[in-house]
């Protein structure tokens, strides 16, 4: 079952980022996904972010696309420039700069890649089963999901490799 997506397009300006900011909250409410405010306003960041990367670097037209697939919100930003974009150090004179370190902070993973027309920047935002969970639901069988010893280990479910697949197509195209 293809996961809940909603897309929209508009024009890369100062004033239309700052609207899209909140289209992108209000397509995640629509979409049925259960946020807090907190996990919300990281959202809203999220796309600020990746949206003003493409009004900085790209301008022309910028489409969102914003979907919800195996408990992870997935926001990414297409635009017209083939350029990736790269981290740049932070300089306390220079306004930019902290943006991708920003987005890192606060999503599960993030990344880009070419398309035919452009770019696809991404960012995928972890949303808990239950906004707000007790501490006893953060972790697996009595151990602490953040415990040292389990650090490193990673496992994919099926429902991961097609979200995977769906995020990185042209990687996943070149696969035999």
């Amino acid at each position: 079952m293809p996961s809940p997506q909603l897309r929209f397009t508009l024009e890369a300006t100062a004033a239309a980022v700052r609207g899209a900011r909140h289209r992108v909250s209000a397509a995640v409410v629509s979409l049925g996904v259960p946020m807090d405010e907190g996990l919300l306003f990281r959202v809203e960041v999220v796309a600020s972010e990746l949206l003003t990367n493409g009004l900085r670097h790209a301008g022309g037209p910028l489409t969102v696309e914003v979907s919800w697939d195996q408990g992870l919100l997935v926001v990414a930003v297409l635009d017209g420039s083939p350029v990736l974009p790269g981290r740049r150090e932070a300089d306390g004179d220079r306004e930019g700069g902290r943006g991708l370190a920003l987005v890192d902070g606060l999503c599960l993973l993030h990344g880009a890649e070419r398309t035919a027309g452009g770019k696809r920047c991404w960012a995928v935002v972890p949303v808990p089963a239950a906004v707000g969970r007790s501490p006893e639901a953060m972790c697996e069988g009595g151990r602490d999901v953040g415990d040292p010893e389990r650090s490193g280990l990673w496992s994919i479910t099926p429902g991961g490799v097609e979200l995977l697949m769906r995020l990185l197509p042209a990687t996943y195209a070149l696969e035999p």
